[in-house]
């Protein structure tokens, strides 16, 4: 998914599946270091490229 200005957009699995690493442990990290989603919609979270390049050097 892309936002409006074109970046891409992960939910908190295909994070998982970038990483490498389970859905539960993306969740974890991203509750552990109080990181907000870009973008909600239809009550699903979004996180963008800067999140995936954090929770990277978490892992």
């Amino acid at each position: 998914m892309t936002n409006e200005q074109g970046a891409q957009l992960y939910t908190a699995g295909k994070l998982a599946v970038e990483l490498g690493i389970s859905q539960g442990k993306v969740k974890k990290l991203i509750e552990a270091q109080n990181i907000q989603p870009d973008e909600i919609k239809r009550n699903c979270k979004y996180y963008g490229v800067k999140t995936l390049e954090k929770l990277r050097t978490q892992v």
